[in-house]
């Protein structure tokens, strides 16, 4: 009997300690085009996905030798604080660059994420404030990296060819009181060219 009982307490306390946490799971994410941006709509919060020259201008296509920048910023309409934790960059599909034709790995604009360590592991975006992630492809002095990651090593030019840009937008972000996971393989992503 005292076995049973045993037996008994400690499915108990294995069942409440697997539980689930309360995050609420989106998996419908609006993308859209726009100018030659990519958008996502998820909850409150728009991330944008731009490639543009070394002035900011958005551009699909690029001469060869040519510098481009990829920026990715998430604005926030909702009314509340937003977190989302710096490692989600560091997800190896948060803007990476990949052959169209080959589909080629040819890596990210940054080497890694949280290079400055400020003692906070989110980027916190107020409402109605912009949170702006930017690097450089190829490491040129006087253009700034934006954002908690670090450049210490150049990428080499890109060759002729078409590529994609890839940000996955599987993350979890806390608004307010509230957790939210973002899921289903959503992605922003972005064809150009180097000709």
């Amino acid at each position: 009997m005292n076995k049973f009982i045993l037996l008994a307490i400690n499915l108990l306390l294995l069942t409440t300690a697997c539980e689930t946490d309360d995050a609420t799971v989106l998996s419908d994410v609006n993308i859209l085009a726009q100018n030659d941006c990519a958008v996502a709509s998820l909850s409150g919060l728009r991330a944008t996905l731009c490639i543009t020259d070394v002035e900011g201008n958005p551009k699909m296509s690029f001469d060869e030798n040519e510098n481009f920048i990829i920026s990715l910023s998430f604005f926030n309409d909702s009314g509340e604080l937003v977190k989302i934790k710096e490692e989600y960059l560091a997800d190896e599909e948060v803007m990476s660059v990949n052959g169209v034709n080959t589909s080629e790995d040819f890596g990210k604009p940054f080497n890694s994420v949280s290079c400055q360590f400020d003692g906070n592991p989110y980027m916190e975006i107020p409402s109605g404030e912009t949170y702006v992630v930017s690097s450089p492809w190829i490491l040129e002095e006087g253009i700034t990296i934006i954002g908690p990651i670090c450049k210490s090593e150049s990428n080499e030019y890109l060759v002729t060819g078409s590529y994609r840009v890839v940000v996955s937008l599987d993350f979890i972000m806390e608004k307010g009181n509230e957790t939210i996971s973002v899921e289903g393989g959503n992605e922003l992503s972005l064809e150009f060219d180097v000709m």
